[in-house]
């Protein structure tokens, strides 16, 4: 039985110019950007916008002029690939296990990165008095009354064919679209345009995203996933490289073209029901997005 918690919650690309991309994706998507992250912007290096897709969203990061000269990560990823697919990020149900089975998997590298943030307040009732700090392995969510959390942990792209990323929030997670819990990595009050829009008129969200591991292969590199995500996540043995995750959704993982990007290379989007589409395929930011038929 699939968790209902285990679902594709974020996708992250990396792009040269952030203004022109992000644009690009609100106009194709008819989404809007919904936080930029002053603390990020603040580290120096990264600037990013967040656009929402129903209750998910679609992330663009963007290296500053300062990380161009120390030459980081991000700058030395795009000058191989070019603008590309970043991160897949996983909502899970107990940060605490999963930190524990995703940073045991492949070569076994661990947390590339981790941090937890307590807020006061409800979901939707912003930032103010944030608080944060440095995850360390196997560390629960904190959970107290009045008070908005969440954890994040990444994990190096050589065990999981590309950056990943597991996330757990609280208050929790109901349904979409009256799904107004708390998810930290989009601020905390996207959630109050919930009601009013839903979602655009081009998507509802995601439907899969397609990795193209990097000398790895694909079927045990989705292996890797569903050991460490568990909770539920399963493998039809009849596609061996496709794993399933809740509401219909799954991470496709495939062999690169020759010469080709590896990473996120792809991402099905739910296409919104009893309207023209506006695209079947389009590639942006180094990325194909397929609108397909929603879920059931």
């Amino acid at each position: 039985m699939i968790n209902p918690v285990l679902r594709l919650r974020q996708i992250c690309l990396l792009a040269r110019d952030l203004e022109w991309t992000s644009n690009v994706l609100c106009t194709a998507f008819d989404a809007p950007v919904v936080f930029r992250d002053p603390r990020m912007a603040a580290g120096g290096n990264l600037t990013n916008t967040h656009i929402r897709l129903g209750d998910s969203f679609l992330e663009t990061v963007c290296p500053t002029d300062l990380a161009w000269e120390r030459s980081t990560t991000q700058t030395r990823l795009l000058e191989r690939n070019g603008d590309c697919g970043y991160m897949a990020i996983v909502q899970v149900p107990d940060v605490a296990v999963a930190s524990r089975s995703m940073s045991a998997q492949g070569a076994g590298i661990g947390i590339v990165s981790g941090d937890w943030n307590v807020c006061p307040g409800t979901p939707g009732s912003g930032l103010a008095g944030v608080e944060a700090g440095r995850y360390v392995l196997g560390e629960s969510l904190p959970k107290t009354p009045g008070t908005v959390s969440g954890v994040n942990v990444q994990f190096h792209p050589r065990d999981f064919g590309t950056l990943a990323e597991i996330q757990e929030n609280w208050p929790g997670h109901g349904d979409f679209p009256n799904n107004k819990g708390a998810y930290f990595p989009a601020g905390n009050t996207w959630q109050n345009g919930v009601d009013a829009r839903p979602h655009g008129g081009v998507t509802t969200g995601f439907a899969a995203v397609e990795i193209a591991p990097r000398d790895a292969d694909p079927v045990e590199v989705c292996e890797r996933w569903m050991r460490g995500l568990g909770a539920g996540s399963s493998i039809d043995p009849a596609h061996p490289a496709t794993l399933k995750l809740a509401a219909g959704q799954t991470m496709r993982f495939v062999e690169p073209e020759s010469a080709g990007r590896t990473g996120v290379v792809g991402v099905d989007l739910w296409a919104v029901p009893g309207i023209a589409r506006k695209f079947a395929s389009i590639d942006v930011c180094g990325v194909t997005w397929r609108l397909v038929e929603p879920a059931g």
